[in-house]
């Protein structure tokens, strides 16, 4: 008989899963690092010019702009270049990780202007309504502006925007059940390219412990793995659809920067379904914890006989939203846990 996680070990470990990742506390100290707002093409580690990146980014079809969601300092250039580009001519849309598929109507419908009910209501009550219908209203408020800041700009200059990922629910359903473990009306929702690649299974395994700390069952790995396929496949095709009805005008893609990375993922899903479509991969770049040259950012990685790009196109680094290492706070715990 299989021995089932305690709920509050799962809890703990999406804790640290989400510290590593992210950063578990605002910046409270900065590093000088020369590296930092300097922007590289990986593939021949040559530094660019913010008016050469630009440029590129007005001749490509899909642009990823890679972020640690927590990072304020990437959401700022976000912005900065989706307005840069709007300053080209181009009329970007943009999609969200953040958001589902099926909210998508609900952000068009504030960003055109045609709320259900919307008529004479205040534009900070508008604000708390999508907020509501997006499931955002116990989410910190500093998360939402994050986010909310880029419905602003598109409903100021008339853009389309889109929800990208999966409906939460079905996010959780795969992580606890695996895909055999849903229901025929569950497995009807997903999307599925047929993607297969045992060498980039076997590298997200790695992340996914190392995110977990060290700390991470095959069983468990396997349903995350299921998950991040699913949510790539799902953003793929909400991409490719959106590309396809306004190719003149780029899709920019706002997501976390693990989903491009080593231009797998979304990226390679994009590219498999769209061989044509011109992509441009910018990965925000946060500085190592410790001051690190320039190509130990911009190595290759070698698994299962298989090696794998840097992690992005291109590289813009910045500065960490944290430097405190989460797996250090719960060692002991992990150690408990590991232990019993």
């Amino acid at each position: 008989m299989k021995q089932r996680i305690p709920a509050p070990v799962i809890r703990l470990l999406t804790v640290i899963a989400i510290g590593t990742l992210l950063g578990c506390s605002p910046m409270t100290v900065k590093r000088d690092d020369p590296l930092i707002g300097k922007i590289f093409a990986s593939a021949d580690q040559s530094e660019i010019s913010y008016a050469a990146l630009l440029d590129r980014a007005t001749r490509v079809g899909v642009i990823y702009l890679g972020e640690n969601h927590e990072n304020a300092d990437h959401h700022r250039i976000q912005l900065e270049l989706i307005r840069d580009l709007i300053a080209k001519g181009k009329q970007p849309q943009i999609g969200f990780e953040f958001f589902s598929v099926e909210q998508t109507s609900y952000l068009m419908g504030y960003t055109t202007g045609r709320f259900p009910g919307g008529h004479g209501v205040s534009e900070k009550n508008l604000e708390v309504r999508l907020r509501h219908d997006l499931g955002w209203q116990n989410r910190e408020d500093r998360s939402w502006q994050f986010y909310f800041e880029f419905l602003k700009l598109a409903r100021d200059r008339h853009l389309t925007v889109f929800g990208a990922d999966l409906a939460a629910g079905t996010v959780n359903r795969i992580a606890r059940t695996g895909i055999d473990g849903l229901t025929p009306v569950e497995k009807a929702l997903l999307r599925p390219t047929g993607f297969d690649s045992p060498p980039y299974k076997e590298l997200m395994f790695e992340k996914f412990k190392a995110a977990h700390c060290g700390f991470a069952r095959e069983s468990h790995q396997e349903r995350m793995y299921q998950t991040w396929l699913a949510r790539n496949d799902t953003m793929a095709r909400s991409i490719v659809a959106m590309a396809d009805a306004s190719p003149d005008q780029p899709v920019v893609v706002i997501l976390g920067g693990g989903h491009t990375e080593h231009n797998m993922g979304v990226f390679e899903r994009v590219q498999h379904l769209r061989p044509d479509m011109r992509q441009l991969n910018l990965g925000l770049t946060e500085i190592f914890r410790e001051s690190a040259p320039l190509d130990e950012y911009l190595s290759t990685t070698t698994i299962g006989g298989q090696t794998f790009l840097p992690a992005y196109e291109y590289l813009w680094f910045t500065q960490r939203f944290s430097y405190e290492d989460p797996c250090r706070r719960f060692k002991e715990q992990l150690k408990r846990i590991h232990d019993s």
